[in-house]
């Protein structure tokens, strides 16, 4: 079985793109034929194979969610993973999403796991995403999975849209008025210049150095824009390298404000994944071994590791996790609560919860931070530039009264 992109016609002459699963071309220009409708291109796609290369759709964040939570309902109503995963291609969503569900019940049907066919694909689903899938499919409690990690990608991107709402009306006044400087500079600026070459008078010190700054980057601003894609080409090779990657994260993680909610988010994102991976009633190693899975910073995986080593010794979870230097101690005390009390899926559940909160607010702290403080810079790049023009005008005017 494999997935198949077609183009076919309806009785009325209307056009219908999808996606759809047959063993053949043939197989699927059947199945069209059957629906009433006339194929008339039918193109093979990549087959999601749970030990090849990443191939197919990609899918942005919000339809990542949507498709969560598609799967979450429809698992719900104890429909097989086959029935959900059609329900999906036939809805009414893009065609990345139908194309992504259609490599996926491929996969499924040539006997692959789920969990490993999500991971192998390219519609960017994160590492806690399929360690929490795992756990799910081991346990055979797939809905409740897929249903948290619906509401958790639910919520990240509502924080989200409310961080780029928030910075909309800064970042538009910020265009605008470097619009209007680079009108000054280069329309009003020459003339101003013109007049004072005629009068003889020396240009302020500002001026000069405004002026000199914009034909400087008018000059060379093919070899900047070219040093500007060669740093971005650049970085993004050298990201791909662990050794570099690594460094660069234990740099970032020291950065004021920053590098408090990368640590933050480092710290939600392994408790989210134990807080998964024990609501679908597994053991404890099971979950610090899947929270482990999806730590890339080498320091803290290394914690991971030795938490996941001292569980399987017979170490107290609440004991093992104090490791892990991320986990604030109100975390802590929390999943030893849940241990003493047999609750430990809902403790974890609320100490994921808890940071994932100081997480938010925080990033909503500081984009209301940036708001004003990206007006203060912009405002003082257009006051230089004012200033740059009227000063010069002025001058001009004391030496025509004198």
């Amino acid at each position: 079985m494999q997935p198949f992109a077609y183009v076919a016609y309806n009785e009325k002459g209307q056009r219908k793109t999808g996606t759809l699963v047959a063993e053949s071309e043939r197989a699927a220009f059947d199945a069209l034929k059957a629906q009433g409708l006339m194929a008339s291109d039918i193109e093979a796609k990549a087959k999601a194979r749970a030990s090849g290369a990443r191939s197919g759709a990609r899918l942005d964040a919000d339809e990542r969610a949507i498709f969560s939570r598609q799967m979450a309902v429809l698992l719900a109503a104890e429909l097989p993973m086959e029935a959900a995963l059609d329900a999906v291609i036939e809805s009414e969503g893009s065609r990345a999403m139908q194309a992504f569900g259609a490599e996926m019940k491929a996969a499924t049907l040539e006997g692959y796991p789920l969990s490993d066919a999500i991971e192998n694909s390219r519609a960017g689903f994160p590492p806690y995403y399929t360690s929490s899938l795992r756990a799910g499919e081991s346990s055979g409690d797939l809905a409740a999975v897929f249903e948290g990690l619906a509401d958790y990608l639910e919520a990240q991107g509502a924080n989200r849209a409310e961080i780029a709402t928030a910075l909309i009306y800064p970042a538009f006044v910020a265009v605008v008025s470097l619009v209007v400087c680079a009108v000054l500079v280069t329309s009003v600026a020459p003339e101003v210049v013109a007049m004072f070459e005629v009068t003889g008078q020396p240009l302020p010190d500002l001026t000069q150095a405004v002026l000199g700054a914009s034909d400087w980057v008018q000059r060379n601003w093919i070899a900047l824009s070219a040093a500007f894609g060669a740093a971005v080409v650049g970085g993004l090779v050298l990201l791909r390298m662990p050794p570099v990657r690594d460094r660069v994260e234990r740099v970032w993680l020291r950065v004021p404000v920053f590098g408090r909610l990368r640590r933050l988010a480092i710290a939600a994102q392994y408790l989210r994944t134990m807080a998964l991976v024990l609501g679908s009633r597994q053991t404890a190693v099971n979950a610090v071994t899947g929270a482990a899975d999806v730590l890339s910073v080498s320091i803290y995986r290394r914690q991971a590791d030795a938490i996941v080593t001292g569980v399987k010794q017979g170490e107290s979870l609440s004991n093992a996790v104090r490791r892990f230097t991320l986990l604030p101690p109100v975390a802590l005390q929390l999943i030893r609560v849940g241990e003493e009390s047999a609750r430990l899926a809902q403790m974890t559940e609320r100490a994921a919860v808890l940071v994932e909160t100081w997480l938010a607010n925080d990033r909503k702290r500081i984009a209301s931070i940036l708001d004003p403080v990206l007006m203060m810079v912009v405002g003082s790049f257009v006051l230089i530039i004012v200033l740059a023009i009227l000063l010069p005008i002025f001058e001009l005017q004391s030496v025509v009264i004198n």
